[in-house]
């Protein structure tokens, strides 16, 4: 993943934006995650925009590294939320395929291994 940050700070509203660019290699995120249903994407790189808002409270005193952080911090979760999602759904069409290889016999099912037998009976 490839991915830049940008600030935008307001002191007089006490508000810190982070905006973070990524490029997505759902190739890699499939091959990380060992899902190889990534033939189903068209486009291997994928540009994303995620924003995380950090605001000051009234009661509290203005700190802008800590508010950089927490800015970004919101930001990554939004693209993890993301990289989830889409993991699932790769997760989802691969198991959905196995099972119709399996329904119209292309595949055969596993079978269950085999269990050692205890000496004592």
């Amino acid at each position: 993943m490839v991915y830049s940050t940008e600030f935008k700070i307001n002191r007089e509203k006490g508000v810190i934006v982070c905006i973070v660019k990524t490029r997505e290699d759902v190739a890699e995120i499939c091959r990380k995650y060992n899902c190889f249903n990534f033939l189903d994407y068209i486009r291997v790189y994928e540009e994303k925009v995620y924003k995380g808002i950090a605001r000051c409270a009234p009661e509290d005193e203005w700190d802008e590294t800590y508010g950089k952080r927490l800015a970004e911090y919101r930001a990554m979760m939004k693209r993890r939320k993301y990289v989830n999602r889409e993991i699932k759904k790769i997760w989802r069409n691969t198991t959905r395929k196995l099972n119709d290889l399996y329904k119209y016999g292309f595949l055969k099912e596993p079978k269950e291994p085999k269990t050692a037998v205890n000496a004592d009976g």
